[in-house]
């Protein structure tokens, strides 16, 4: 069934570049990509929803539980990276989704539970380990798809697979709302079967095919010289500082903005709801011109041009109070913003990683994921001390910073290349 959709889906959803030639173990991984973060959504984001609805528990008390997740992944992503490096592909990709569904199984369960302490402790436990086995799971799944790619096609992949994610993350709160209520406990046993299931599907496609690593045999890292040699690249290190900045400014949409629109306006709850819907459907629609025009100015430009237009995107939002035409224009631009940057910012990782260290070097930018963590942090602070146009301003600048920090982190490698050579 899933590679009956793959194959559907590769005539469908890119029209641009031939993509009869990319493998279907890829459009296995794009699958999942999609259909993981669809599960995620359909009840990760409601999860604080459950907990005020259905414990005792207090907005201070769901809120660290929220936040274990995230906290977590940091850890997962950069460990679980170099791991992949040292003991394989195969071994990561599959622990992480079988484990991923006994950590909702273990949801569903534990949400039955009517001692309010044991639910306290069994919810932070279980959401903990979720992030970590989720940031488990997509760095490798990254990492492979470079592994299984030529070339001439890693930049489309990494097109799809984002492309891919935003699908998932528009269908996941629909599935959720058809399979049941969002605060329902059963939606936890649902996400649990499905992780099940394609860890099976994922596990006898690849273990047929026997192309889990790549054809050529490459040379694996000790864990002490990924290190080493992560340390080393200033590169890496600029880039990820970049990826910090834009997601700082990027986790504004799910954070302060919502807070301005209620304060402002009285339909302030559905115009925010409109507006994530505009983002999602703006990425998948535009995501393809988006790429042919990166391939046209190249990885550098596009990631300068990205920041630019996200920035004049949060600038225009310093004029929503005059009309609601301005908050979908602003939102328009983001979202055009933020399709030129993720996509781009990932294939600058994956030329950068040498072919043993390709695992390493992405979980090590899951480190640009603190600034989702910092970022609703900063903006509330700016909201609350100076305002919404502060803000916004603060915003813009803050994505054109991340642009230049990037760019300087190529110079700078650059100019370190060619002084060697002399």
């Amino acid at each position: 069934m899933i590679l009956g959709a793959t194959h559907y889906a590769s005539k469908f959803m890119i029209v641009t570049g031939p993509v009869e030639k990319i493998r279907k173990e890829i459009w296995v991984l794009l699958f999942g990509a999609a259909a993981i973060k669809a599960a995620n959504f359909m009840t990760i984001p409601f999860i604080a929803v459950f907990l005020i609805k259905n414990s005792q528990l207090n907005s201070l008390q769901v809120g660290m539980i929220v936040a274990l997740s995230p906290l977590a992944s940091l850890l997962g992503g950069f460990f679980g990276g170099q791991l992949s490096d040292i003991i394989g592909r195969k071994v990561m990709l599959f622990s992480s989704l079988f484990m991923l569904s006994l950590i909702f199984f273990g949801f569903y369960l534990a949400a039955g539970q009517t001692d309010i302490g044991m639910k306290l402790m069994l919810f932070s436990l279980l959401n903990a380990c979720c992030g970590l086995f989720s940031s488990l799971f997509h760095p490798v799944s990254a990492a492979l798809m470079g592994d299984l790619s030529p070339a001439r096609l890693k930049g489309k992949i990494y097109q799809l697979r984002y492309f891919s994610i935003n699908v998932g993350a528009a269908l996941g709160p629909v599935i959720g709302g058809w399979l049941g209520a969002n605060a329902s406990r059963t939606n936890f046993l649902h996400t649990s079967y499905f992780y099940l299931c394609y860890a099976l599907i994922l596990t006898a496609i690849f273990i047929r095919k026997s192309r889990m690593e790549p054809a050529t045999a490459v040379k694996r890292s000790s864990f002490k010289a990924s290190c080493r040699v992560l340390a080393g690249d200033r590169r890496l290190q600029y880039l990820i500082l970049s990826g910090l900045l834009f997601n700082l400014c990027y986790s504004q949409l799910e954070s302060t903005i919502s807070q301005v629109l209620v304060s402002q306006f009285a339909d302030g709850v559905k115009y925010f709801s409109y507006m994530l819907t505009a983002n999602g459907l703006t990425v998948i629609v535009f995501h393809a011109p988006v790429y042919a025009i990166g391939r046209r100015v190249g990885l550098n430009m596009s990631l300068l041009a990205g920041s630019v237009i996200f920035a004049l995107g949060m600038m225009l939002m310093t004029l929503q109070t005059w009309s609601v035409f301005f908050l979908f224009a602003a939102i328009f631009l983001i979202s055009i913003g933020e399709a030129f940057v993720f996509p781009v910012a990932t294939e600058l990782i994956e030329r950068l990683a040498p072919d043993s260290l390709r695992g390493s070097y992405f979980g090590a930018s899951t480190f640009r994921n603190l600034g989702l963590a910092i970022g609703p942090v900063v903006g509330g602070y700016v909201l609350t001390h100076y305002g919404p146009i502060p803000l916004f301003v603060f915003i813009s600048m803050t994505a054109i910073a991340s642009a230049i920090v990037a760019l300087y982190g190529e110079q700078l490698a650059a100019s370190t290349t060619i002084q060697q050579s002399i």
